[in-house]
């Protein structure tokens, strides 16, 4: 099961806020300036996605918030 976490919340927000930019570069010239800066906000959103991925296969592979108890 896919495990979602915070980071992947964040990440996929961020994407949308930077593509959002992208349109409203699209559509705006003055918004267009900036479009650099509209990829560079989608790259962190996809390198938070990424990040979230990573932690979601790590926590379940190594399952840090689980303890067993034998009685």
């Amino acid at each position: 099961m896919l495990m979602l976490n915070s980071e992947i919340i964040a990440g996929v927000a961020i994407f949308v806020l930077g593509l959002l930019f992208f349109i409203a570069g699209l559509l705006n010239s003055v918004w267009a300036i900036i479009f650099i800066v509209d990829y560079l906000i989608m790259a962190i959103g996809i390198a938070t996605i990424g990040v979230g991925f990573w932690t979601a296969t790590y926590e379940r592979k190594n399952n840090l918030h689980h303890s067993e108890h034998h009685h």
